[in-house]
């Protein structure tokens, strides 16, 4: 364990800059009740379970591997009058990050993805997929993030302009976090111990679907996800608890297998004239839990 805490000593500035923390882990499980189908009476459950982690290797002061894996389980019904289905997301994070100067370092890693709903695994459920992402360190307390994620989904090839910033006030009360279009996380500490806050995740991933005696066709979840939330550590100081109310917009697309686009440039589609299989889900609220292990930067 003491030999994990100096990797992450010597490794997390070089991702975080002014940021003074990471997330080392983070589990979290929600769910929605009777969320309807457009124009029916026809309802569905929504549950969803997360896993993230990510371990560092560090090579010398400047440079470090990045390794991990986020995980999750999505059930619920993609059609109406039939069973629930549970759709499987596997991610591999492999990369590098280096510090190029006084003021810049860049972020570099590789996104293996398998995504189905594990039935009939063949390479075809696999995506390959990327990030790069660079840091401008303004002060200790602000710095900007410029990057581009890309790779290919069922439906094709995409490629998404990422801009993101870090501030956290002088008296360490207020804080925003964002790498748009994706994620935002905005908050302000009320004690010592609890902190309340407002978050957006924007999610954008497929799955394959294999059902016996039946065309092989694929999903395409674009959800947007806002919450209110409030945060506790008072069982341990690195664990974080929170419980979280929010919105979301639940759109899971049903394909053909082999119905792409030509181009996806995020929020664009380009060359899209794909014909959706199922019926609309309507948004609906959800209740998240959440627990992120938090590991911190000492200031120095």
């Amino acid at each position: 364990m003491r030999k994990t805490l100096i990797l992450l000593f010597l490794f997390i500035p070089l991702l975080t800059k002014a940021q003074e923390y990471v997330d080392v882990l983070s589990v979290s499980y929600s769910k929605t009740e009777k969320t309807s189908f457009k124009n029916t009476l026809d309802t569905s459950n929504i549950s969803i379970f997360d896993a993230k982690l990510t371990l560092p290797i560090v090579l010398n002061q400047k440079t470090a591997l990045i390794t991990g894996f986020d995980f999750s389980i999505k059930e619920l019904q993609l059609f109406t009058n039939t069973d629930n289905t549970k759709l499987f997301y596997n991610r591999i994070k492999l990369g590098i990050t280096s510090q190029h100067s006084d003021n810049w370092n860049g972020t570099y890693i590789l996104l293996p993805v398998v995504s189905s709903d594990y039935k009939k695994l063949s390479f075809k459920d696999i995506y390959a997929g990327g990030i790069a992402l660079w840091t401008y360190k303004k002060n200790k307390r602000l710095n900007y993030k410029f990057g581009v994620y890309a790779g290919n989904e069922a439906y094709g090839f995409y490629i998404t302009p990422l801009v993101g910033i870090y501030y956290i006030s002088p008296s360490s009360n207020f804080e925003i976090s964002a790498l748009l279009p994706g994620l935002f996380d905005m908050n302000y500490k009320i004690s010592s111990k609890t902190k309340l806050g407002i978050d957006y995740k924007g999610v954008s991933e497929t799955y394959k679907i294999h059902e016996e005696n039946k065309k092989t066709t694929y999903t395409e979840n674009r959800t947007l996800e806002s919450s209110s939330y409030i945060q506790n550590n008072s069982l341990y100081n690195n664990l974080l608890l929170r419980l979280k109310f929010g919105f979301s917009t639940n759109k899971y697309d049903v394909y053909t297998e082999g119905d792409k686009i030509d181009l996806s440039i995020t929020p664009i589609k380009i060359g899209d004239n794909r014909i959706k299989l199922n019926t609309n889900l309507n948004s609906s609220a959800f209740l998240k839990v959440e627990a992120i292990y938090r590991f911190d930067i000492p200031s120095k």
